[in-house]
């Protein structure tokens, strides 16, 4: 197996990421899974204009979590004949309110667990499909979302044909990374893997979402007051402007 080295996607290699299994697909103009109507594929008739404006969305979507605890992708690059750097792999990952397709598929499983909501690996592919890459990669994946303080990882792989076409690439993958099968059937069913959730990293997620023990305080982010009935109709109060001429 050659040697492989993975590091989070960035502005200077958004433009690394390798061109999916299937036929006309790119990663880089790619909003199937940020939008339940969303496409693989660039329109043919899709202006260059346009063009510039999904890469910059897909970029902004992908580099979301980048002040809290990482990007929400990740590389994997081998070398070719010359010894240079390539791009050979990919994962995209985000929490599962980034991606709405994910979470209407999930809605239809009604027996897994509501919490913690999981992070999703939405799409593993590689250049070869070498599948013994793959399980490196979502390895990699894991290893950085634990850091995060991440505690539950899925994903939907779908079965039958070719399973590299299939944006999450096939379910044996998963199984070899030590992904369990929750739900579904062989066609369409639902992978997932428990992490520590132990965050190292003082801006992960783990640190903003772990309750705390009853001797450590408060949450570290305020949790937001849950709407009442009165709320319902009650009509929201202007803001108080300050009197110029004192409270008295």
């Amino acid at each position: 197996m050659a040697e492989l080295r993975f590091a989070l996607v960035d502005r200077s290699t958004f433009a690394d990421i390798p061109a999916p299994r299937r036929p006309s697909a790119r990663c880089q103009t790619c909003d199937y899974w940020e939008r339940v109507d969303g496409r693989r594929e660039l329109p043919a008739d899709a202006a260059p204009a346009d063009r510039s404006a999904r890469e910059l969305r897909k970029l902004d979507r992908l580099l979301a979590g980048e002040r809290l605890g990482g990007a929400y992708g990740m590389l994997a690059f081998g070398s070719d004949a010359s010894g240079d750097a390539v791009a050979v792999g990919w994962a995209q990952f985000g929490p599962i309110s980034a991606y709405p397709r994910a979470q209407a598929i999930r809605d239809r499983y009604p027996t897994l667990p509501a919490s913690p909501p999981p992070w999703v690996i939405t799409c593993l592919q590689l250049t070869d499909t070498d599948e013994e890459a793959g399980s490196r990669l979502l390895e990699a994946v894991c290893a950085a979302l634990d850091r995060r303080g991440v505690s539950v990882v899925e994903a939907y792989p779908e079965g039958g044909g070719d399973p590299w076409l299939s944006s999450p690439g096939p379910a044996s993958v998963y199984r070899a990374a030590g992904f369990e099968q929750a739900a579904g059937d062989d066609r369409y069913p639902v992978y997932r893997r428990e992490l520590t959730g132990e965050s190292t990293d003082e801006a992960g997620w783990g640190a903003l979402l772990r309750r705390p023990a009853d001797d450590e305080g408060e949450w570290p982010l305020p949790i937001p007051r849950q709407p009442s009935d009165d709320d319902l109709f009650r009509l929201p109060q202007k803001p108080r402007r300050p009197n110029p001429f004192g409270e008295d």
